[in-house]
């Protein structure tokens, strides 16, 4: 009985998967992302797309196994419409800094998706 009861459990706790550091990394570099837009003047419509793009994101990052292809077209759709408006997400800006830091997250990923847009 004994035996069953820890093959059992040692299953379960072989299921459990944590994100790895990566990914808390991801997640705290959306979080903020989203905190250095709130930050700009931007128009309502600009606003809200770009909230939509952070929203997806942090959606896909918040799976187990995040998508990094995803994750970064959603960033990159928030940097193009950053770009479009005119706002300045510059290497000197919040919001230029947090979005650099994710292609440097998403690696080939990252570069392919978001970095143009910057």
């Amino acid at each position: 009985m004994d035996k069953v009861t820890f093959e059992i459990e040692t299953r379960a706790a072989a299921a459990i998967t944590d994100p790895t550091w990566e990914t808390l990394e991801l997640r705290r570099t959306i979080s903020q992302t989203r905190e250095a837009v709130r930050a700009l003047a931007l128009s309502p419509s600009a606003l809200k797309t770009v909230n939509q793009a952070l929203d997806a994101a942090s959606r896909e990052a918040a799976a187990e196994k995040p998508d990094r292809y995803e994750v970064g077209e959603h960033l990159g759709e928030a940097a193009r419409t950053l770009k479009e408006v005119g706002a300045r997400a510059g290497a000197g800006t919040a919001a230029g800094q947090t979005l650099r830091r994710a292609v440097e997250l998403l690696g080939p990923a990252g570069l392919a998706t978001i970095a143009p847009a910057l």
